[in-house]
């Protein structure tokens, strides 16, 4: 525990507090986050039987990326944090604290894909917080402060080259830098920005606002070059260069960037030529029910189509290169994919995995980076969630034998070579390119013998006020983003969104429910044996630390059928009581009449 501000606040690491849900009650009647919890202590006090025990002090802790904004935010940008900062109206703390993390934030404050606004805890209520548009608020109020804490470290003599000046190549240039290595960026087209300059329209990102945080960096000693193609990583370092970076962007998938497979030449992976020439020399070849071909030219569509013709339920190609791209012809193509053969072009980052020995099937991955460090062995920043597994009798390798290197590729395999944002696989937002190359910076200065360690502290301690967690929700409507029509560059109108006013930005930024503070909770029980299951304790929590478990339905669903058996009962009971009555009724109208009768016939 690393105390700030000494009174007011205490930061814990995530893995201090984040333990995982406990469970109450034999049946895990409820779960409950500790992770989550800020020992408000509102499910207490909502509990009508007194069911809930919570002990806590006054001390307050702030939980490091544990609020839903953060851990949604593939930069790891500390949202809450800085949204403090500008409902208090320090809108210049606000950007220090963004620029911890990014070296871009009016570019996110334009076009980041925002989403961490989906995982905002008041979603629960009347909406999200505007959280991109409160950063391009404060971020337009930039007055360099941050820039007085910045710590640029002594020149380290080693020079880092970059290839591709978008988003992911400058964002590890500006790390680089600032841990003390000499870092130039080689940009083949005349101008600098990559993707934030080519595809997005100018309505949506002004180029003035690009190339103003494009300086920013350019200040700290990055040197950019443009008009400057790179075609060989051998020539980089041939010119003195100790470390390398390709950040080619999307233009380089599949064509002038190969990717690593690790496994492909694992022994328990066939070898693609040599199948092919039993194939055509008539001899027997056992493909299985399902077969994997790594590669995506000629050789590995020809042997797609030779397996599904030899039987195979399933044929899947994995290939860096787009479907039908210059290594196979559009026929051998076409003949394949009739054939039912599934073709996976330019979609993941993949390795081999084996059983007993024997190559069993591939892993699949989106990653957003990655590099071999000096022994040699890959490193590589995964996105989560993403991993698919495709299992098989056989593995074919189509790449080529160990040793041959195609001509004019720039090859990654090498240690000191790196790779980052869309040329790795697929093309990813801005926010996704910019924690790549935060993460490749990192690796890179590892490699050159530093620490890695890129956190720095630009912004002061919050207020007492500010680090308070708040008790009880106010509702309040989100402030409404002004749009107004401008003319794209097609002709046709466009909505282009604008920078908030101050008042809204104000009143939005103070709805944030604060979700990584909390009290320094001591326990927390929950005696299921007096709970009535009424749910008010779900209901009070505004961070859903607790939840209904399964054996919460299975208790609710009980008493439910048992309410539903006894009002069965019940109504049975009555039933039987009015068909007596009606018989007793009955027999008093006999009885009278029968008088009635009787007297008549005296």
């Amino acid at each position: 525990m690393a105390k700030i501000d000494n009174k007011n606040i205490v930061i814990v690491p995530e893995q201090a507090v984040s333990r995982g849900r406990q469970t109450f009650g034999a049946h895990q009647e409820f779960k409950w986050s500790e992770a989550k919890c800020t020992a408000c202590d509102r499910c207490d006090r909502a509990c009508p039987v007194d069911a809930i025990t919570l002990n806590r002090t006054r001390q307050v802790k702030k939980r490091m990326r544990t609020a839903p904004c953060s851990q949604a935010c593939p930069a790891g940008l500390d949202a809450s944090r800085y949204i403090r900062f500008i409902a208090e109206g320090k809108y210049a703390e606000a950007v220090a604290v963004m620029r911890e993390r990014v070296p871009f934030p009016l570019v996110l404050g334009y076009i980041c894909k925002h989403p961490c606004e989906a995982e905002c805890q008041r979603n629960e209520y009347e909406g999200s917080l505007l959280i991109r548009a409160l950063k391009r608020f404060a971020a337009e109020k930039d007055d360099g402060s941050w820039r007085k804490n910045l710590k640029i470290a002594p020149a380290t003599g080693k020079k880092v080259a970059v290839i591709g000046s978008g988003p992911a190549g400058l964002s590890t240039a500006y790390f680089l830098a600032l841990l003390g290595h000499k870092v130039t960026v080689f940009e083949a087209l005349p101008d600098k920005g990559g993707k934030m300059l080519s595809s997005i329209p100018e309505y949506q990102l002004p180029k003035n606002v690009m190339n103003l945080e494009i300086g920013t960096i350019e200040s700290i000693g990055v040197d950019i070059k443009t008009n400057s193609r790179v075609e060989s990583i051998d020539s980089l370092f041939a010119q003195g260069f100790d470390s390398s970076v390709l950040a080619i962007g999307i233009l380089g998938w599949g064509k002038s960037l190969k990717l690593p497979i690790p496994g492909s030449r694992d022994a328990g992976v066939s070898d693609g030529e040599t199948v092919m020439a039993d194939v055509d020399a008539g001899k027997p070849v056992e493909f299985g029910q399902k077969v994997i071909i790594l590669g995506g030219g000629s050789l590995a569509f020809r042997l797609a189509v030779a397996a599904a013709r030899s039987g195979a339920k399933e044929v899947h190609i994995f290939g860096q290169e787009h479907t039908g791209d210059r290594e196979a012809d559009s026929f051998e193509v076409d003949e394949a994919v009739a054939e039912g053969v599934i073709v996976h072009s330019s979609s993941l980052f993949y390795r081999v995995y084996s059983e007993n020995s024997k190559a069993a099937g591939i892993l699949g991955q989106k990653i957003r980076a990655f590099g071999y460090d000096r022994a040699g062995e890959l490193g590589y920043d995964p996105l989560p969630n993403t991993e698919e597994r495709y299992p098989a009798d056989i593995v074919i390798s189509a790449l080529g034998r160990a040793g041959d290197t195609p001509q004019g590729n720039l090859e990654v395999s090498r240690r000191g070579v790196f790779a980052a944002g869309d040329a790795v696989n697929e093309q990813r937002s801005v926010v996704e390119s910019i924690a790549a190359g935060r993460w490749t910076a990192s690796m890179v200065d590892r490699y050159l013998g530093g620490s890695g360690n890129l956190d720095q502290q630009l912004a002061p301690p919050e207020s007492s006020k500010a680090v308070t967690p708040i008790r009880s929700l106010l509702r309040r409507m989100p402030s409404p983003v002004p749009v107004k029509q401008v003319r794209a560059a097609d002709g046709s109108m466009a909505a282009s969104e604008q920078t908030l006013e101050e008042k809204a930005a104000k009143l939005d930024a103070e709805r944030c429910l604060k979700c990584d503070l909390c009290y320094d909770l001591k326990d927390y029980s929950l005696d299921t044996s007096a709970c009535v299951f009424c749910g008010r304790c779900v209901e009070a929590c505004m961070w859903n630390a607790i939840t209904p478990g399964v054996g919460y339905t299975t208790v609710v669903e009980a008493r439910r059928a048992a309410e539903k058996a006894e009002s069965a009962e019940q109504a049975g009971k009555r039933k039987v009581y009015l068909y007596a009555l009606r018989i007793l009724v009955a027999a008093g109208v006999l009885l009278i009449a029968a008088v009635l009768l009787s007297k008549i016939n005296a």
